[in-house]
């Protein structure tokens, strides 16, 4: 199984969060990054093999013109085997998504759309340096849904300066009663090199309100029908992610554009970071052959954040000893905390766990 990461580092403006490598970007240097993505998705080793996920992501792959997208989809299309029924997402904000631009991602082949919300609340937008408002993310989810996609997602973010337990509820529910098919909720991460960290470098988060913000939306989401199947992903029954599954169980999957990072046959790469670098064709950023240790650190860390946690048959398929064999110490010190559990298949982490995952994390990298 194979995976496509297709990144477009524009968008109107940068968020005050926002750490990915991303900025605005003129005509001219759309232009020239479009025909430099498309010379190296053309050149790509593995152009023939099958493809059963694309995702197209930033950035703000909405605010370039539709016609690049379509043209990006049509090489990738042209150069892989791009299976029947490939999931194929794109991400988009708000303020720059149009009826005709929509009529052309389904022409595409686009299949489902991932939206930036982050909240419903237009003092918050504006803390988190959104350039939309909370009736702007409604009326473009309007048009994405009369555009006849049936499986969008919604972004939306918790636990930053401003935010109250209270209007973190209403914009919970507010996403859930638009009724789309998966919600994405992450706690904020203040970053270095971001506006927020130069403007709350000595913010602390209040933990404990973390904490119940995210039980919260476990609580909220499920009365609208949405499980969790990933410590931050909430579906509808069959409308997971299968692209970001596919990162959590590994699968191969190649990435084109700047910054992005490819996984294959356990080989980990990346492209450079430096857009003129990329636009003269000089692509390549470092390559890491990674080691038996590396690949059973990620193969836990990325499976127990998925609610159905590792499987027993899965991690001696994969690296030929057994889950207890490897980590029966720490596997029996969380489980006597509370915080792992097993059943006859598998090893996850508990309610209580997820509040401390990445403590756990660390003792199986």
């Amino acid at each position: 199984m194979l995976e496509i990461y297709v990144h477009i580092p524009f968008c109107i403006k940068k968020c005050a969060y926002c750490d990915f490598n991303s900025f605005f970007g003129d005509e001219a240097a759309v232009n020239a990054y479009k025909e430099m993505l498309i010379k190296e998705i053309k050149a790509c080793p593995h152009r023939g093999e099958r493809v059963d996920t694309v995702f197209i992501g930033g950035g703000t792959p909405s605010f370039i013109d539709a016609g690049h997208i379509y043209d990006i989809m049509d090489t990738v299309s042209k150069s892989f085997s791009v299976s029947d029924d490939c999931e194929i997402s794109m991400e988009a904000n708000p303020e720059s998504i149009s009826a005709e631009k929509l009529a052309v991602y389904k022409s595409a082949g686009i299949n489902r759309v991932s939206m930036g919300v982050q909240s419903f609340c237009d003092e918050e937008l504006k803390t988190l340096g959104r350039v939309h408002s909370g009736e702007k993310a409604v009326s473009s989810y309007m048009k994405i849904r009369e555009a006849g996609f049936d499986n969008v997602n919604l972004d939306l973010m918790f636990s930053f300066p401003g935010q109250t337990l209270e209007s973190w509820e209403k914009s919970l529910r507010k996403a859930a009663e638009l009724e789309p098919s998966h919600i994405s909720a992450y706690s904020l991460i203040i970053e270095e090199g971001t506006e927020f960290f130069k403007k709350y470098k000595n913010y602390q988060t209040n933990e404990i309100l973390d904490r119940i913000m995210y039980r919260k939306t476990s609580e909220i989401l499920s009365e609208y029908g949405f499980h969790r199947y990933e410590i931050s992903n909430f579906s509808k029954s069959g409308r997971e992610c299968r692209h970001n599954i596919g990162y959590w169980k590994r699968y191969n999957y190649i990435g084109f554009g700047l910054s992005a990072h490819s996984l294959y046959d356990d080989i980990r790469s990346s492209n450079t970071d430096s857009f003129e670098e990329y636009i003269k064709g000089n692509t390549a950023g470092e390559t890491e052959k990674l080691s038996t240790d590396d690949k059973i650190g990620e193969f836990m860390f990325l499976g127990l954040r998925m609610s159905e946690g590792v499987r027993f048959s899965d991690f001696s398929k994969n690296f030929g000893i057994g889950l207890y064999d490897r980590f029966a110490n720490v596997i029996e010190k969380y489980c006597r905390m509370g915080l792992l559990e097993t059943d006859d298949t598998s090893l996850k982490l508990t309610d209580r766990g997820i509040d401390v995952s990445n403590t756990i994390f660390a003792e199986f990298i």
